[in-house]
């Protein structure tokens, strides 16, 4: 065989070589670039899952206050909540089914955190003190954390996965929130009026839940000579009344404490204060009870604002929640202007069902129960109310 024939053939030998490295090569690069793609992919599916869980774990808990009422609410507004997000531009469809509530953190994140998809913790058996949604084996009183888990969309898919035969990761948003334990005190949310009670009847007696009471008498009305049942929270002046009101006023109260009176009866700056703050809440409807409230907050998180509803969209939904002090009504009516002080023996939550005239009016509002301070215990008895914690995400 001459050389030039020899020289052919390895030639033809060496392109195929390169060929078939070339091949192999694409084959890597193509390998590389659907790894990189997919874990671009991945993190912005997985972030954008996290913060649809989050925003829906902190709604549900916002809405716990320890009775099933606050349950079916926090069942509502997690689920609107979750689907107002889209993924490429496609509405989720979150199911209540994927929403758990638990009285116990460690058993409630040991559960949802396990290495299994959403599904499958949808399918397993709930612990003893975790509950699914719809599920009632848990005491209400004792709820505390919301858990979410938040499957991504049947859409979603891994390129380098596909290419290379092996199993996607798993991809799925989970948070876990709750209310703070109760306070042993409560720090500027303190309302610059006064509940006065009879000693020697029970409050469950004597305030009945949805009851109006007088929190401010009108001029004329007071309880002893200029006690009007306003309190000096942060000052002795009529702006510290309404900037007390409208909860820009410090220091902190608990059971023992000894507030002041403050004298006169304030009409305008009482007026202006307690005016500003319902007008800074979601819903803004004048003449409904707290459970309408709660309703039409939960129907605006929907989407669906109900017929009637007056909306303020840069509101902060509970503005129009008022922790006062309970006073002695004997203490009130034996004090003569604003020389004495008075204890303070409870906490108790009203709902400001409309807005006050500046005129020579009472101020009332609608009675929704005890707030009592405790002692870092969340649950038992007595309730402690939604009013004196704080919403935590806390995973």
């Amino acid at each position: 065989m001459s050389n030039k024939v020899k020289l052919i053939i390895g030639q033809r030998g060496e392109r195929g070589s390169v060929l078939a490295l070339t091949a192999i090569c694409m084959l890597a690069l193509v390998l590389a670039l659907a790894l990189c793609l997919d874990i671009s992919h991945f993190y912005s599916v997985q972030t954008e899952m996290q913060n649809a869980a989050d925003a829906s774990a902190l709604a549900g808990a916002s809405a716990l206050d320890s009775t099933s009422a606050g349950i079916l609410l926090a069942r509502q507004v997690s689920v609107a909540s979750m689907n107002n997000y889209e993924f490429n531009h496609n509405s989720i469809n979150f199911a209540e089914t994927n929403l758990y509530f638990a009285t116990n953190f460690a058993d409630l994140q040991t559960f949802l955190y396990a290495n299994a998809t959403c599904a499958d913790i949808e399918a397993s058996t709930t612990p003893a003190n975790v509950e699914r949604a719809g599920e009632t084996k848990l005491v209400a009183n004792d709820v505390a954390y919301v858990g979410v888990c938040m499957p991504a969309p049947a859409n979603t898919s891994l390129v380098f996965a596909h290419v290379a035969g092996t199993a996607s990761p798993l991809i799925r948003g989970r948070a876990i929130a709750g209310k703070s334990p109760p306070l042993t005190g409560i720090c500027g949310n303190v309302a610059p009026v006064s509940l006065l009670e009879d000693p020697t009847i029970p409050n469950s007696t004597e305030f009945a839940v949805g009851s109006i009471q007088i929190l401010k008498r009108a001029g004329g009305g007071s309880v002893s000579p200029g006690n009007y049942q306003l309190l000096e929270i942060c000052g002795p002046g009529g702006s510290n009344v309404e900037d007390a009101l409208q909860g820009n006023c410090g220091g902190c109260f608990s059971i023992g404490s000894t507030v002041m009176p403050k004298t006169g009866a304030t009409n305008g700056p009482t007026g202006h204060g307690w005016d500003a703050r319902f007008d800074a809440d979601v819903i803004t409807t004048q003449d409904i009870s707290h459970a309408t409230y709660l309703q039409q907050y939960a129907a605006y998180l929907n989407g669906t604002v109900a017929t009637g509803t007056t909306i303020n969209p840069s509101g902060t939904f509970g503005r129009r929640v008022l922790i006062v002090p309970v006073l002695n009504y004997n203490d009130v009516a034996g004090c003569n202007g604003s020389s004495c002080t008075f204890t303070v023996g409870d906490f108790v939550a009203f709902f400001m069902q409309k807005k006050v005239s500046n005129g020579n009016i009472e101020v009332t509002a609608e009675f929704i129960g005890s707030v009592p301070i405790a002692n870092g215990v969340f649950g038992g008895t007595p309730i402690p109310s939604l009013s004196i914690t704080k919403t935590v995400l806390y995973r």
